[in-house]
């Protein structure tokens, strides 16, 4: 196994969260520290088919994603499966590292990292030449959440759709608490209240059965992922050491070589001069 490359570098991120949240290491103290005046973030591991929409929709949940600049093929436009994602607010990366590092989506592993300096695109005004004749250098403007720029929003027709649909969801809600008057509400909770107690019981008793379960199953499953990453970084270490003592042999067996041949060279000359003397 391999201890350099792209799952090194996640597994490395991931047992920095996880040595930080065993000693309780927060604020100055973390390692997301070094990066607060950075709030882009590296996503790496992506499946080419995904769109900035994809990943936008992904990383929404840990904040308001205002730039999305998904490295593409020049030729092909096809992406190349990674991208850079900036926040408004600087500690939703932290966020957006702890929980998507190492997360895994459509059968690939993604590697999702602070930047610490992050390098804009170049935009190039083909239509507007300096005195030079080379095009003229455009202001980078972020692409804001659907790609229009900062603070715009249901611009696209999927947006558009999707606003529409919620919009009718809650006027049916407000429709229909008006319809209902306090004797339906009152009907209602006399029903409620003639529900059989031992049904009720039976219920209460069985789900707190199934949360008993289910908390028995994580936790469960928590060791066994603990334990797994254990062995992995065993055999990291492990790894590193032979390659640290091939190493050593190696450097070893290159001084026997010299040696061995200053050797002979001075068993050549002794040779020689012994038979000019003679």
């Amino acid at each position: 196994m391999s201890v350099t490359g792209f799952m090194y570098n996640v597994n490395a991120t991931k047992a920095l969260g996880e040595l930080e949240l065993s000693a309780g290491l927060e604020g100055n103290r973390s390692w997301h520290n070094k990066y607060k005046h950075s709030a882009y973030v590296y996503i790496g591991g992506l499946n080419p088919d995904l769109s900035e929409g994809d990943v936008v929709i992904m990383f929404s949940q840990f904040g308001e994603v205002i730039d999305v600049n998904m490295i593409r093929d020049k030729a092909t436009g096809k992406s190349k499966g990674f991208c850079f994602v900036c926040y408004e607010d600087q500690s939703s990366t932290v966020l957006a590292v702890d929980n998507m590092n190492g997360y895994q989506l459509l059968g690939r592993t993604m590697r999702v990292d602070h930047v610490e300096k992050y390098k804009a695109p170049k935009q190039l005004d083909e239509n507007d030449l300096d005195e030079n004749g080379d095009p003229k250098l455009l202001e980078y403007k972020a692409t804001g959440a659907e790609g229009k720029g900062t603070g715009v929003y249901n611009v696209l027709d999927g947006q558009k759709k999707i606003e529409e649909i919620q919009k009718g969801k809650k006027e049916v809600v407000v429709k229909t608490a008006k319809i209902e008057d306090e004797d339906e509400a009152w009907a209602k909770a006399f029903e409620s209240s003639l529900a059989s107690p031992s049904k009720k019981d039976k219920k209460d008793k069985k789900a707190k059965k199934d949360k008993k379960k289910e908390k028995k199953a994580k936790k469960k499953d928590k060791k066994k992922e603990l334990k797994a990453q254990k062995e992995e970084l065993k055999k990291m270490l492990a790894e590193a050491k032979r390659l640290n003592e091939e190493a050593k042999k190696a450097k070893e067996a290159r001084k026997k070589a010299k040696r061995s041949s200053e050797s002979s060279s001075s068993e050549s000359s002794s040779s020689l001069s012994s038979s000019s003397s003679s």
